[in-house]
C-alpha cells in the first residue's frame, strides 16, 4: 500500500467488491466503490462525517483554509468566498488565461523538446498568481512554487503513520520543510500587508477576499483566515491545474483521432481567432476530452472521510471512528460504470449511464470543489490554445506512470517534442 498504493487499491476493490474493508490495528477502513453510498457519504449524512484526521498534519501549510476546516467556520468561509466564483467572475479570468497560455507558447518553437508537468506548471502558476494577486505575479509567484514544491514533498510523508515522528526529528527533510513554511508565510503576509497598507481595492481573489463581509455579524477575514484561504488557493489552482492538463496531454497524443477531432472543433468554430471564454460553450468535444482526461487520471484522486459515530447505510455499517475512502482513481475505472475504463474515449460522455457518484474528479456535497467552475474554464482554455498552435508528442523511452501523492502526478515525468501545427480555416 505504501509502495504503489493505487495499484494496492485497485486489486482492493477487484478482490473484496465494492465495499472493501481493512482492519490496520484497531482502525477499520472501507474503499468504497459503490455510487449510492458514496452520495449518502458525501451527502445525505455527510454531517456524521469529519474529513479524514490526516489531513490535520498538513495545517501548517493549509491552516483553517477551504481545505481542511470543518463546520460552522468551513460552511462560513464558503459563503463569503462564493461570489469570487461566479460565473461572471469566471468570464473575467478565462480571458487572462488565455493571455497567459499565448505567453507561454511565445518562446515555443517547431521541433523543440520540453517536459509537458513542468511546462502545464508553469503556465497554471502564472494563471493562479495573476488571479490572486493581478500585478504582483511573477517574482512573487515563483518564490511561492519553489517552497510550496519542498513543502508538498514532505506532505506526503506526513499522511503517513510515521510523519509526526518525521516531523518531530531534525532531519533535513524535516528542517527544509519548517524553513520553507516560514519562507512561505513571510511571502504571504508581506503581499497581504502590503494591499492593506495601501488601501487599494483590486478585483482579484486577494481583494476579494479582503473586503468579503459575513451577511449576519458584518465581520471580515482576519489576516491569518486570509493567508490560509491564499495558501489553499494557490495550491488548488497551481498543482492540481497543471497535473489535469499534463495527463490530457498525454492522452491526446497516445490517441490522435480524438486529437485530430478535437482540432477539426477548433479550427471551425475559432476560424483561427484565439479562443475566449464566449466559445466555451461552443466547444463540447473539447469539454468531453478534457472530462475523460479527469475519469482516467483525476488530479485529486483520493478522498476520506472519518465516522464521527457509528455508521449504518441500508445494509452497510461500520463502527464509530472507521475512515471511509473514495479513491476516484479506481472509481473511475470500474468496467460496471465505464465500459473499456482504460482505454480514452471522450464521446462516452455523450450517452453515458454512469450514476452521478461514480465520477467525483471535484469531490462532492458541502465540500465540492468551490473553483469547479474555473478549472472548467481553466481546462477547456487552455487546451483550446495549446491545439490551435501545437501538437506535443511523447518522445520514445518515456515510462509514464501515475504517481499517487497529494495529486496524481506522472511520476517520471512526460518528455514531449513540440510540433507547429496548420490550422483548417
Amino acid at each position: 500500500m505504501i509502495q504503489n498504493p493505487l495499484r494496492y487499491f485497485a486489486h482492493l476493490a477487484d478482490s473484496k467488491g465494492p465495499r472493501a474493508h481493512l482492519k490496520l490495528g484497531n482502525r477499520h477502513f472501507y474503499l468504497l466503490n459503490d455510487p449510492e453510498l458514496i452520495r449518502d457519504l458525501l451527502i445525505t449524512q455527510g454531517a456524521a462525517f469529519e474529513k479524514f484526521p490526516r489531513i490535520e498534519r498538513t495545517k501548517g501549510l493549509f491552516g483553517e483554509g477551504l481545505l481542511t476546516s470543518e463546520d460552522p467556520l468551513h460552511l462560513r468561509q464558503r459563503r463569503l468566498m462564493q461570489p469570487a466564483f461566479q460565473r461572471e467572475r469566471i468570464a473575467d479570468y478565462g480571458r487572462m488565461m488565455t493571455r497567459c497560455t499565448q505567453a507561454l507558447m511565445a518562446d515555443w518553437r517547431d521541433g523543440q523538446e520540453l517536459e509537458a508537468t513542468e511546462a502545464m506548471s508553469q503556465l497554471t502558476l502564472e494563471i493562479v498568481a495573476r488571479s490572486l494577486f493581478t500585478t504582483e505575479a511573477g517574482d512573487k509567484a515563483a518564490m511561492i512554487a519553489h517552497e510550496l514544491e519542498v513543502v508538498l514533498k514532505m506532505l506526503n510523508q506526513l499522511v503517513m503513520p510515521w510523519g509526526p515522528l518525521l516531523l518531530g526529528l531534525p532531519l533535513p527533510a524535516s528542517l527544509r520543510y519548517r524553513a520553507a513554511l516560514r519562507k512561505l508565510d513571510e511571502i504571504v503576509y508581506g503581499v497581504i500587508d502590503a494591499r492593506i497598507a495601501s488601501g487599494e481595492e483590486r478585483d482579484d481573489l486577494l481583494g476579494m477576499l479582503l473586503s468579503a463581509r459575513d451577511a449576519e455579524t458584518g465581520e471580515r477575514m482576519d489576516r491569518l483566515q486570509i493567508r490560509d484561504e491564499v495558501m489553499t488557493i494557490f495550491v488548488a489552482g497551481h498543482e492540481t491545474a497543471a497535473n489535469a492538463l499534463a495527463w490530457t496531454l498525454y492522452l491526446l497524443a497516445e490517441n490522435p483521432g480524438a486529437r485530430e477531432q478535437m482540432e477539426e472543433e477548433l479550427d471551425q468554430v475559432l476560424g483561427g481567432r484565439l479562443p475566449g471564454p464566449e466559445d466555451y460553450p461552443n466547444l463540447p468535444f473539447c469539454q468531453r476530452v478534457f472530462q475523460e482526461s479527469m475519469r482516467m487520471y483525476p488530479p485529486v484522486w483520493i478522498l476520506g472521510r472519518r465516522a464521527l459515530d457509528s455508521y449504518t447505510c441500508n445494509d452497510f455499517t461500520a463502527p464509530k471512528g472507521s475512515i471511509l475512502l473514495v479513491c476516484m482513481a479506481v472509481l473511475h475505472r470500474r468496467e460496471e460504470f465505464f465500459p473499456e475504463p482504460d482505454r480514452f474515449l471522450p464521446n462516452r460522455w455523450l450517452n453515458s449511464t454512469a450514476p452521478k457518484f461514480a465520477y467525483l474528479p471535484f469531490g462532492g456535497g458541502g465540500r465540492l470543489c468551490i473553483g469547479e467552475r474555473y478549472a472548467w474554464m481553466e481546462g477547456v482554455l487552455c487546451l483550446a490554445n495549446l491545439a490551435q498552435r501545437y501538437r506535443l508528442d511523447l518522445l520514445p523511452g518515456n515510462q509514464v506512470e501515475p504517481l499517487g501523492l497529494l495529486t496524481l502526478r506522472p511520476k517520471h515525468g512526460l518528455r514531449m517534442r513540440v510540433s507547429a501545427r496548420v490550422q483548417q480555416r
